[in-house]
């Protein structure tokens, strides 16, 4: 059976950055199966857009959010 976790918006930002505070959810994710909600991919892309990212990193964004 797989287990799914459902990830709040600071921690797929911390994994998204990179750096030590992704490191403490590693133990608690590893093996699972992560989903977000629609809220979170919301306000992702709000992050994104009010930082004026440009084009590469909202798509490099999505490619995680689908992976």
């Amino acid at each position: 059976m797989n287990d799914f976790v459902v990830v709040d918006t600071d921690v797929v930002s911390f994994m998204f950055k990179g750096g030590t505070r992704a490191l403490a959810y590693r133990p608690q994710l590893e093996g699972k199966t992560l989903t977000v909600s629609l809220m979170t991919v919301a306000e992702l892309y709000q992050w994104a857009y009010v930082r004026n990212w440009g084009q590469r990193r909202p798509a490099r964004l999505e490619e995680r959010l689908r992976s």
